[in-house]
């Protein structure tokens, strides 16, 4: 009872305050790419001050006193709002239909950081904090209402998401629009990002070459570029799929990487990637009572250097990596392949 007494009175702190309050509104809810903190914030202290609080295991006493404290925050926030509407109605902006044509000209539709497409006039002047308009923030709610709901569809049918997103005039029509959502917006499945990176589609196959192409190889080690690869979904179980992706991934990598003389050719790359991916599902699968052993993998990748060996101790430096260090890799190689598909 102590701690949850603690953080509700640090709430209570947080909620007497008007501009951490309209702060935390404009910055997170009224953020295309963020979550709805104060919308959820509030639903959490709703369900205290009606005392549904069950599950808490309190006695009454306790959770009369959370009860109460919880209706003090919904007051305070209340208070909050009606304090910033008061310092709106000081000093009114223009409304939008009578701003100089000058602005609507320079009002355009541009591309977010999540590759979401947004008018300069909302977006931008909440990021600006030029203005504080009510029309501009209900617009972009409603908007991001929307996001929510392509996100959930995506999450459940990939391909449907994406087209409800489109025709809300939410995300662009080219492959790099949505390879660049699949990159930024963490609310997507990755399961379902991965689904639709190696479906055979051709619109698929272009995301899924844009979304590699968005990716920066050079550099890096080859462990370390897979698990960068990897981090942003999660692999198809379906061989076909798994084979498109591992194709485009090598050819990137060796694109990036023309010092490295290690490489007789992409197909090297491709090959390693693959042997990787085994070795990974392999040893950290509890499943496979057999492990294979150093010389084992080795073995495995003998000749697929344009007919040649990679060097031993490079081979053997992979192994080392993927048997000691994958589990605490914070971008692990989750192949974790998909076997639900």
């Amino acid at each position: 009872f102590q701690h949850k007494w603690f953080v509700m009175r640090a709430l209570a702190k947080i909620c007497a305050d008007p501009q951490i309050i309209v702060d935390i509104y404009l910055n997170y809810d009224c953020d295309m790419s963020l979550d709805n903190i104060f919308e959820r914030l509030v639903n959490v202290i709703s369900r205290i001050a009606q005392g549904h609080l069950l599950e808490w295991g309190l006695n009454p006493q306790q959770e009369h006193s959370l009860q109460h404290k919880g209706m003090e925050c919904l007051v305070s926030i209340l208070k909050c709002l009606v304090e910033w509407s008061k310092d709106m109605y000081k000093r009114p902006e223009l409304p939008s239909s009578d701003k100089p044509d000058d602005d609507k000209q320079e009002e355009d539709v541009t591309l977010n950081k999540s590759g979401l497409l947004v008018r300069s006039g909302s977006m931008s002047s909440l990021a600006s904090g030029l203005t504080d308009d009510p029309e501009e923030f209900e617009h972009i709610k409603k908007q991001k209402s929307i996001l929510e709901q392509g996100i959930e569809k995506f999450n459940q049918k990939p391909k449907k998401g994406i087209q409800f997103l489109q025709e809300a005039g939410l995300l662009g029509t080219s492959p790099g629009d949505v390879a660049k959502l699949f990159h930024t917006d963490e609310r997507l499945s990755k399961t379902r990002i991965g689904e639709m990176l190696g479906d055979e589609a051709e619109f698929c196959k272009e995301i899924m070459y844009a979304y590699v192409d968005q990716l920066e190889f050079t550099d890096l080690d080859f462990v370390k570029a897979l698990r960068v690869f990897l981090a942003g979904f999660r692999l198809p179980g379906e061989a076909q799929k798994i084979d498109r992706l591992m194709l485009k991934f090598a050819q990137r990598y060796y694109e990036d990487n023309p010092q490295m003389d290690i490489f007789a050719s992409a197909d090297t790359c491709y090959v390693l990637a693959y042997s990787i991916i085994m070795l990974t599902t392999d040893l950290h699968n509890d499943q496979v009572r057999n492990k294979i052993t150093k010389q084992g993998y080795i073995r495995m990748n003998a000749g697929i250097n344009d007919n040649k060996d990679l060097p031993q101790d490079f081979l053997e430096a992979i192994y080392d990596e993927i048997a000691t260090n994958e589990k605490r890799k914070k971008y692990r190689l989750r192949l974790c392949v998909d076997t639900t598909a």
